[in-house]
């Protein structure tokens, strides 16, 4: 019994952690919540000590770029991410989303070197690389720092949902055949989502330039 109510409090006190928007316990001072679950740590184990924050991160992932490159997260760990979720032929809210992302990318140019923009397109079997370039050209997108990227569609749902946090799947009563969410995703140095954006709101996508600083100077 007296086992049964101290599980109960650690379980209290995780919700209870889990729900408010804690620092990590690092030397991050941006003010950022991280989006997810969190877990709190009860015993030693590498990297961590009893007490720390194990927060959302999301997972790894290896996709096909505009380029017909592959491009892993391992390679831009390094960096602070804005990703969307789209479709080239999507007739409604695609185009003015990549021009938001556009808006955020010029405004961001300075700090395109620690700065990377993710575009995963969650219709693999139309969205080859040489259409992805092409709709790039269309859109007369110049930006070393955005990938265009094509994979297996259910992990691409899958990594939406699960680890971006946002929505993305096939959906025949939608327009063009596949429903996702018009938000960006801020995702930091250490893959934990900083924040979720309404891309297609001007107020959102202001507020999304300056968590980006406030990440860069943390």
């Amino acid at each position: 019994m007296k086992n049964s109510s101290l599980f109960y409090i650690l379980t209290l006190s995780f919700f209870i952690l889990s729900c408010e928007n804690n620092p990590k316990e690092n030397s991050d001072t941006s003010g950022l919540p991280y989006i997810g679950h969190h877990d709190i740590v009860y015993e030693e184990m590498e990297g961590y000590q009893p007490g720390d924050t194990i927060y959302h991160s999301v997972p790894e992932f290896r996709y096909l770029t505009q380029d017909s490159t592959y491009l892993n997260s391992n390679d831009i760990s390094d960096k602070i991410w804005i990703a969307k979720f789209f479709f080239t032929h999507c007739p409604t809210i695609c185009p003015p989303m990549t021009a938001a992302m556009q808006e955020v990318n010029r405004e961001l140019k300075d700090n395109s070197n620690e700065v990377i923009f993710l575009s995963f397109s969650i219709d693999p079997d139309r969205d080859t690389p040489s259409r992805l370039r092409t709709y790039i050209e269309r859109h007369e997108i110049e930006a070393d720092n955005w990938y265009f990227l094509t994979g297996n569609e259910s992990e691409t749902h899958k990594l939406g949902v699960d680890g971006f946090r946002i929505h993305a799947e096939a959906n025949d009563a939608s327009p063009g055949g596949f429903a996702h969410s018009p938000n960006f995703v801020l995702v930091d140095k250490n893959q934990n989502i900083r924040g979720v954006y309404d891309g297609l709101e001007k107020k959102d996508r202001e507020r999304l330039i300056q968590d980006v600083r406030k990440l860069l100077d943390n």
